[in-house]
């Protein structure tokens, strides 16, 4: 039985080969490096979900005051967590700009109109689709109109960008609450939180849409059991920083043998050697 997650199912879509290495052979460099960069860039929408989880939970959307009262909290949580390494300058103007952005989703929220619904926090599923796979997830928030079956499906998103995100996520979100319940849903979509970038992305998506990415599912789940990951050259994934290009078939036979050993003697600190990027690689 393969089962696919939101996660597993970008991760085959990125590149099949890292599904393979990472979701069943579940390979980890023994001395993988911290990107502080990423960690820096990901405490902002951290924070801000789990305080929008806690305050949708409570549902008492009039006491503004909790907020305040819980952030740092809820702000020395994640940094425990993620632990980036910053000035204190730098800290600072990124916990401004954090509640900046927490406001602003706030108020993006409460634009809907929550009193309507029942709010579902975090509501997850496990369900099976055919005899070879089943998907799981757990969105989340979903509002359910109090008097119908109406629903809208919510994902929080610290997205720097738009380009990128797809409605496979919320598709499978989708499939897999409709199978526990009778939902409707009106759309669904993503709150997009970023301290320079707040917007929804809506999308509306209907048996068509669930039925399509089914079928890719299935195929995709076909090639799993038959134990064929097919090796393709990704342009958003495959470069000298995938965490896994050293248990990577294509990313030796691209680089060469000779080239390849002396990545081996610089993977550690991650110093390469001269003229060895992304365009050599494409082109060996």
């Amino acid at each position: 039985m393969v089962i696919w997650s939101p996660s597993s199912w970008d991760l085959w879509k990125k590149c099949p080969v890292k599904y393979r290495i990472k979701k069943l052979e579940r390979w980890q460099h023994p001395e993988l490096k911290e990107d502080n960069t990423y960690a820096k860039l990901a405490v902002p929408g951290l924070v801000v979900d789990r305080m929008l989880q806690f305050w949708i939970h409570r549902n008492k959307f009039e006491d503004k005051q909790w907020l305040q009262d819980n952030f740092e909290m809820v702000w020395r949580m994640v940094l425990n967590d993620v632990k980036p390494k910053w000035s204190e300058l730098e800290a600072i103007a990124i916990e401004e700009e954090t509640k900046l952005g927490l406001r602003s989703a706030i108020h993006m929220l409460e634009e809907l109109d929550l009193q309507k619904y029942t709010l579902l926090v975090q509501p997850n599923f496990f369900e099976k689709v055919t005899d070879e796979f089943s998907i799981a997830g757990a969105a989340d928030l979903l509002l359910v109109e109090h008097d119908s079956t109406n629903a809208i499906l919510i994902d929080f998103k610290n997205s720097h960008t738009r380009e990128r995100l797809t409605k496979d996520q919320l598709l499978i979100y989708q499939i897999g609450l409709k199978k526990g319940a009778p939902y409707s849903f009106i759309r669904s979509g993503y709150l997009m939180f970023n301290p320079r970038l707040e917007d929804w992305k809506w999308f509306k998506m209907d048996e068509r849409h669930e039925q399509k990415l089914i079928d890719r599912l299935i195929e995709a789940t076909a090639k799993v059991i038959k134990e064929e990951f097919d090796y393709r050259w990704n342009n958003f994934s495959c470069s000298r920083y995938c965490e896994v290009r050293f248990g990577c078939m294509m990313f030796q036979r691209l680089l060469g043998k000779n080239r390849f050993k002396e990545f081996e003697k610089v993977r550690d600190n991650e110093v390469l050697p001269q003229n060895s990027d992304v365009e050599i690689l494409r082109n060996d």
